[in-house]
């Protein structure tokens, strides 16, 4: 089923806005996940990981403000908001919520010296938060992708809220583990 709404004007040229912060949101955390990854596993400095992401969190919250400001009015140019796309606004509030807890690391992260021996714990919040921010991202991305191409009215799941509640549990699960192991191996 086709609407006809998203074959406009005004739909293509938010589209493509949107398109635009997408790139420059998501592209710059995949730009910040590597450097990470490679802080992580020893192959560069301690002070290029916090320099990059100290530069990459600007454009990453131009990107997400972007495509919320842009995002908005293109459901409202479809007109309804199906099961999925609950579970897209889910994912668009997790990645919202998850930067803030990704600043806040990137703080502690400028306020630790080079030689500075960064606690496990501390690092599996991290690694948490990243693999957190990645579930959102390409989820947000997917559905996106789903609804343009596919389909613009989904009814899977049939109750989005349950699925919601079911991602979260399992997010919250493994941070608690996570926080147990690590703060039992102190």
């Amino acid at each position: 089923m086709k609407n006809h709404t998203m074959d406009t004007t005004p739909f293509f040229v938010l589209l493509f806005f949107h398109l635009g912060f997408l790139i420059l949101g998501f592209g710059s955390v995949l730009v910040t996940d590597l450097f990470g990854l490679l802080w992580m596993r020893d192959h560069i400095r301690f002070k290029q990981i916090v320099h990059v992401s100290g530069i990459t969190g600007y454009f990453v919250w131009a990107g997400w403000f972007g495509m919320i400001l842009t995002g908005v009015p293109l459901a409202l140019l479809k007109g309804h908001v199906d099961a999925l796309m609950i579970l897209k606004f889910f994912f668009v509030l997790l990645i919202g919520l998850n930067g803030i807890l990704l600043h806040l690391h990137q703080r502690r992260l400028q306020s630790f010296a080079s030689e500075d021996e960064v606690s496990d714990l501390f690092m599996f919040r991290l690694g948490y938060s990243l693999f957190v921010s990645q579930v959102g991202w390409w989820g947000a991305i997917l559905i996106g992708f789903l609804h343009r191409h596919i389909w613009t009215t989904i009814t899977w799941p049939p109750q989005p809220w349950l699925a919601v509640g079911l991602i979260l549990a399992g997010l919250l699960a493994l941070r608690a583990v996570g926080e147990l192991y690590f703060k039992t191996k102190i």
